[in-house]
């Protein structure tokens, strides 16, 4: 095998491995939407949404299709 070749070989693989490692620091989820209060108890109404989490007046939570949300209760609710 001729130097040229062994030099690309080394090249291709070094673009590889750093190629795998940046595509490791990405997101790998998409973010959580943020619906408005009034869009989160719709969903809640019809029966779109999975689970939730309160915390204090931050809800968070997950909709059967698996999407994942958040939103904040106003004081008065």
């Amino acid at each position: 095998m001729t130097d040229f070749a062994r030099n690309v070989i080394l090249w291709v693989i070094i673009a590889v491995v750093l190629v795998s490692v940046f595509n490791n620091f990405g997101p790998s989820t998409p973010p959580a939407e943020e619906l408005e209060y009034s869009q989160f108890l719709s969903q809640v109404k019809s029966g779109a949404v999975a689970n939730v989490i309160f915390d204090g007046q931050k809800i968070s939570g997950q909709m059967k299709n698996g999407a994942e949300f958040t939103t904040f209760s106003p004081e008065t609710d």
